[in-house]
């Protein structure tokens, strides 16, 4: 083999050493800046994993603030204290093309059918990102209240009804207590 003893005599020269620990260190060099791009882009993920964050933090406040507000307003509540916890994440919607392909064979004897469906998330123009369509807000999971007048099993049953009717959850999900 002519190949092999090239390569050694190669590896063996100082020329073919030196161009050998050249290409090692560029090797080296682009997997230290991917590592670092990517370093980038899970900081980046992090910051808009905070910031959404912030967002739930705001909704629930805002959420509280009117609960607030509005059972202030139910005769025999008295003072009022509500927390609202809602899901930690929204989704997002992508847009998708569904293939399918099917063949179907039929006679008097046998039938048979064979479909196959694929679906392919929609990229967006060249930068191979998924075409987001829409988001889905985070869902209330559930209020607990605080109302001096709870002690009234009829204000409680109001109070609850109230604040299941405004968040549009069931009314197992929401506490109520004095």
């Amino acid at each position: 083999m002519v190949i092999p003893e090239r390569l050694k005599e190669f590896a063996a020269s100082d020329k073919g050493r030196k161009i050998m620990i050249a290409a090692a260190l560029a090797v080296m060099l682009l997997l230290l800046l991917s590592s670092l791009s990517c370093g980038r882009k899970r900081n980046s993920e992090i910051s808009v994993q905070a910031a959404h964050n912030e967002d739930i933090s705001a909704m629930e406040k805002d959420l509280e603030r009117r609960l607030e507000r509005l059972l202030s307003e139910i005769e025999g509540v008295g003072s009022v204290s509500v927390m609202v916890t809602v899901d930690t994440s929204s989704r997002l919607i992508y847009d998708r093309n569904v293939k399918t392909e099917g063949s179907q064979q039929s006679s008097s004897d046998n039938f048979s059918e064979s479909f196959e469906k694929q679906t392919e998330v929609v990229l967006a123009g060249s930068s191979k990102d998924p075409l987001q369509i829409g988001t889905v807000q985070p869902q209330v999971r559930g209020a607990a209240v605080v109302c001096s007048g709870a002690s009234d099993p009829v204000i409680r049953e109001r109070v609850a009804n109230t604040v299941a009717k405004a968040l549009n959850i069931g009314i197992s999900r929401v506490y109520v207590t004095c």
